[in-house]
């Protein structure tokens, strides 16, 4: 089974996806925590591109466009998906992703709009789609962590990775138009999909509620497809 996490920056999707692969480990379920880029070459680049700029766009003096930024992002996954989750998912484990197909969808079309590198929303949505439409395999679950802006700022301003970006733990009016643009194509997404979604409130919810809320839902979806093994 693979389970990916969603949710805009501050939301606290990692500290749950953390909670999750230790609760199912205590309970004897096997589980394998796959990050969001990957330990290849591809994933490195991107790594350091993010340091570079929080929202993955090039900056003066790099030689990738919006749209070669785009083509990267979904090699990794590609990547990822034959190396990173394909073995553990064939060796019966559950495969907890951090991010996976909807952040592609939803980071980089109104990244590609904005920069005019594609005419609208639409066609940004079903290039990218078009893309990925051969990943062998897709998430059975997403979870997306839900959270309100003021709760999401505060560990925006205190995080700690590797940054070179002058400005990464500052939120401008221009960081704010990128989160609404997100917010505004998940919720477009959830709607289209609703079944394979797991919204999660995050905003006051205790860690170890939410994990346990996720663990359930993944043991729920679980048991129809071992009860048609048997």
């Amino acid at each position: 089974m693979l389970v990916s996490f969603e949710g805009q920056d501050g939301a606290g999707k990692t500290a749950l996806l953390v909670a999750v692969h230790e609760g199912l480990q205590r309970l004897g379920m096997p589980s394998v925590v796959v990050e969001e880029f990957s330990c290849s070459p591809y994933g490195q680049r991107l790594i350091e591109a993010v340091a570079r700029d929080k929202f993955l766009r090039p900056v003066p003096g790099e030689t990738a466009t919006f749209r070669t930024r785009a083509l990267e992002v979904v090699a990794d996954l590609y990547y990822q998906d034959e190396r990173e989750i394909a073995p553990p998912l064939e060796q019966g484990s559950i495969v907890l992703k951090d991010r996976h197909l909807d952040t592609i969808l939803y980071t980089l079309t109104p990244t590609l709009v904005t920069a005019g590198a594609v005419r609208d929303e639409s066609r940004a949505l079903t290039w990218l789609s078009v893309l990925c439409s051969e990943l062998r395999y897709r998430p059975n679950l997403t979870v997306y962590v839900d959270a309100p802006l003021p709760v999401r700022l505060e560990p925006i301003q205190q995080r700690q990775r590797h940054l070179r970006e002058d400005r990464a733990n500052e939120v401008s009016r221009e960081d704010l138009a990128v989160f609404a643009a997100r917010d505004r194509i998940i919720r477009q997404l959830i709607h289209e999909e609703p079944a394979r979604f797991l919204v999660l409130d995050n905003s006051s919810r205790p860690l170890i509620e939410g994990a346990r809320h996720i663990i359930e839902a993944i043991r729920s979806r679980l048991a129809p497809s071992r009860k048609g093994q048997r």
